[in-house]
């Protein structure tokens, strides 16, 4: 078994995972895999028959429109080409919610069945190693899965990312410019994700799987959260970016038949352990 990325927000769980679960992961040495010669030498150091590539590039503020998004979809499908020559059997790619049509509104969760149409480079590109991958691994008996995951929140996120801004700006006792406080995210605690991932590459499922909570949480809410009563969303909050939708929320039903997967924790868990975190630092 073979984790790209391994280091990463959500790698090193997907990582954890696996180790929980008795898993032998292959550690080749560190490598740009944006660089063509580093991936031949990762891929046959790794030795591997089941690769989880989870490196990409995920700046904070950034990597919904930057053009490294095509780099990392260019490399993915090298990556996985070399995978193939070298004996590997299976591939389970880190997809996104971002590959979903945001242009249909809809409040009701969303299945591996809505239809694709990135708004983003990032989805976009997402989407395309995924298509490519898949057809790839049908005419080369291979075995494929992407897990689409939704918004993960908690150990070792990024300062810039929405968690760690609220908690701030609640210790600071100031008001934090989030973006209408009604839009509706799908926040999945970092762990869980990881575990759904491992579990999705363990299992041999095929195609696409989200991965969530599947429980529907507002900004406001997770401000709440945060802060109690305390006021924490600038009233003249920044309209939406990016044509994103006001709804986003992850139909999880088809991943726990295929695994028996089921969150282990609360957004409330995933809270209080992270301000737990950013006390302690």
């Amino acid at each position: 078994m073979w984790v790209t990325g391994g280091t990463g927000f959500v790698g090193r769980q997907i990582v954890a995972a696996l180790q929980r679960a008795g898993a032998d992961i292959a550690a080749p040495p560190p490598a740009d895999l944006l660089d063509p010669r580093a991936r031949r030498v990762a891929v046959a150091h790794a030795k591997a028959s089941i690769l989880i590539h989870a490196a990409w590039f995920t700046r904070p503020g950034a990597y919904w429109t930057a053009p490294e998004n095509l780099d990392w979809c260019a490399a993915t499908l090298d990556l996985v080409r070399l995978f193939a020559a070298s004996g590997g059997r299976r591939i389970v790619l880190t997809g996104s919610c971002a590959e979903y049509d945001w242009t249909r509104p809809a409040r009701t969760a969303w299945r591996e069945t809505k239809p694709c149409r990135p708004a983003t480079v990032y989805g976009a590109a997402k989407l395309a190693a995924w298509i490519a991958v898949a057809a790839f691994a049908r005419q080369s008996a291979m075995s494929a899965a992407t897990a689409r995951v939704f918004t993960p929140v908690g150990r070792y996120e990024a300062p810039e990312r929405l968690l760690p801004c609220l908690i701030r700006a609640a210790r600071a006792g100031v008001l934090l410019d989030t973006g209408p406080a009604g839009m509706t995210r799908d926040f999945i605690d970092v762990r869980d994700a990881g575990e759904a991932i491992a579990q999705l590459a363990l299992s041999g499922a095929e195609g696409p799987f989200n991965v969530g909570s599947g429980r529907a949480v507002s900004i406001g809410e997770l401000a709440r959260l945060v802060a109690g009563d305390q006021p924490l969303i600038h009233p003249t909050a920044r309209p939406k970016r990016l044509g994103e939708p006001s709804w986003m929320v992850a139909d999880i039903a088809r991943l726990r038949r295929a695994t028996g997967y089921a969150p282990r924790y609360t957004l409330e868990d995933t809270v209080a352990d992270a301000v737990a975190q950013w006390r302690a630092a």
